[in-house]
């Protein structure tokens, strides 16, 4: 993973809508990976930056942020999962609505 100082210093240089967009944006190419069979090496390292997103939120933390968080993390750990693959990508695809409906975004 890239220099995690600059990544986080580049995030949170954003407004809280657009870092939810951004987040939202991540969790959505999570559930596309997922579902087009990337390696699984990428998965999980998209899924810890996920984490790291959440993590940095700031103003925009919030308990179902907490929550989705916790969630991914659990799933990194237990990856790679072939069973679930379908499930994740549905998880991902409504965590990812879930946020961009918070951010507002969609309504400007």
């Amino acid at each position: 993973m890239k220099d995690l100082g600059k990544m986080r210093e580049r995030f949170q240089r954003d407004g809280k809508a657009v870092r939810l967009g951004n987040l939202a944006s991540e969790l959505r190419r999570l559930g596309g990976w997922i579902q087009s069979g990337r390696d699984d090496d990428v998965i999980i390292e998209l899924m810890r930056k996920i984490a790291w997103l959440m993590e940095w939120m700031q103003d925009g933390a919030t308990r179902e942020i907490a929550d989705m968080q916790r969630e991914i993390c659990r799933w990194r750990r237990i990856w790679p999962l072939d069973q679930a693959r379908s499930l994740l990508a549905f998880r991902t695809r409504n965590m990812s609505n879930q946020l961009l409906e918070q951010s507002g975004l969609l309504s400007a």
